[in-house]
């Protein structure tokens, strides 16, 4: 990533190469192992410190780089100006400028308040299981390239201390317990990845930039020999990503229960009876509802990039944020039947709760067929509270006149 060029004539190059691609990943997983042992996690004020300073180094780095980008723009352009459709090189508009974004977001709003926030889980377990993956992912496919361009090498250094923040951030969240990793909550991370990646797309789509690379082609791919055209080559790039996503979050999870191992072994029992208070109902359609949330987003997005594509960009690239709206709908009814299952109230599935309309309407908007079926059985539902209310009353009135029999005998 320096000057090498003067080392390409003797054929160095290649061994420079792997060299840095075997090592500097392995240094790099040093460093933040090493940060993750050295910070302190013991005082509030020093975690709202590090919060405050890693939040400021992100935005003061994707700054810097705008700024060196727009430099070098500069320095190699023939009219030595800076025009607008080099924005999106200076500023990133990809999944990895995102959630470089979408980290220091996280780290001001809980270096200041630290109240539960589903919104805030959610964007916490993208942080873990989209930005450390494919931080790490970037850690291992990165080149050494021969050019004279100091400004290129500069942005490279930067890209590289990225994927360093990347990695340690979400893992120093963990450390201070505001993520607890848990398979239950990958779902969280899949919809993250559907929402970043319908932003990148429109945006791919409109502006038909090639900054926004892994939307519009796989340089991963390329570089094997595997050449297939947009969009069809995301049905191997999104599987294969969530693949290794979910083995690295698996093996946090893993790591973080063994240690964690006998805290969880005591509230084991508590949880099992808070489980046996939740209502079956919800917990059940929020299940399905996770799903849907998880496998229809990539689906649609692939057809509609398809039906849409054009190689000098279209205002039809809008479309590709259906899946975004769509999946926003679903982690809102989500979060809704969460709480109610918490609640455990049957007054829900009565005619015209607001509750129950707030929870139909997210699903229909989320997915209609799947809000469709949910308003059918929601119905089913109300129907046999009903006939069981109406089967406890018979029961009720039957004692009574029972009771009542043997009263009049034993007057008698």
């Amino acid at each position: 990533m320096f000057d090498l060029y003067p080392l390409s004539y003797d054929g160095r190059m290649i061994v420079i190469t792997t060299l840095f691609r075997v090592l500097f990943p392995i240094i790099t997983l040093l460093v933040v192992a090493g940060l993750f042992f050295a910070f302190r996690t013991k005082s509030q004020k020093s975690i709202k410190i590090t919060k405050i300073t890693l939040a400021s180094i992100l935005l003061f780095l994707y700054i810097f780089k705008a700024i060196f980008w727009i430099l070098r723009i500069i320095t190699i352009s023939e009219t030595k100006t800076f025009s607008a459709q080099y924005i999106t090189k200076a500023f990133g508009l990809d999944i990895p400028s995102f959630l470089i974004l979408l980290s220091s977001i996280v780290l001001y709003i809980s270096a200041f308040s630290n109240k539960p926030n589903k919104f805030m889980e959610f964007l916490k377990f993208t942080m873990l299981g989209v930005g450390l993956p494919s931080a790490m992912i970037s850690l291992f496919t990165l080149d050494i390239i021969d050019i004279y361009d100091n400004y290129f090498h500069v942005l490279n250094i930067i890209a590289m201390l990225f994927n360093l923040l990347l990695i340690f951030i979400p893992l120093y969240l963990i450390k201070i317990k505001e993520i607890v990793p848990s398979l239950d909550k990958y779902w969280y991370a899949i919809s993250g990845y559907i929402c970043l990646t319908s932003i990148c797309m429109s945006l791919s789509l409109i502006i038909r930039e090639g900054n926004l690379s892994e939307m519009t082609y796989s340089k991963i791919l390329r570089k094997i020999g595997i050449q297939i055209s947009f969009p069809w080559h995301l049905l191997i790039i999104i599987p294969c990503f969530l693949l290794i996503s979910f083995a690295i979050f698996y093996a946090i999870t893993f790591v973080y229960k063994r240690i964690m191992k006998k805290n969880n072994d005591d509230s084991q029992e508590e949880n099992k009876l808070e489980a046996q208070k939740r209502n079956e109902f919800f917990d059940l359609y929020a299940f399905a509802t996770k799903s849907i949330c998880c496998m229809q987003g990539f689906l649609i997005l692939i057809i509609l990039s398809a039906i849409i594509r054009n190689p000098l960009g279209s205002i039809w690239g809008i479309f590709c944020l259906i899946p975004l709206v769509m999946t926003i709908f679903c982690l809102l009814a989500v979060f809704e039947m969460e709480k109610q299952a918490d609640l455990n109230d049957e007054h829900i599935f009565d005619k015209g709760n607001k509750q129950a309309k707030k929870i139909i309407a997210f699903t229909m908007i989320g997915d209609i067929f799947f809000g469709l079926s949910f308003l059918k059985q929601i119905k089913n539902e109300r129907e046999s509270i009903i006939e069981r209310k109406q089967r406890e009353e018979k029961r009720r009135l039957k004692e009574q006149k029972k009771k009542e029999e043997q009263n009049i005998k034993s007057n008698q």
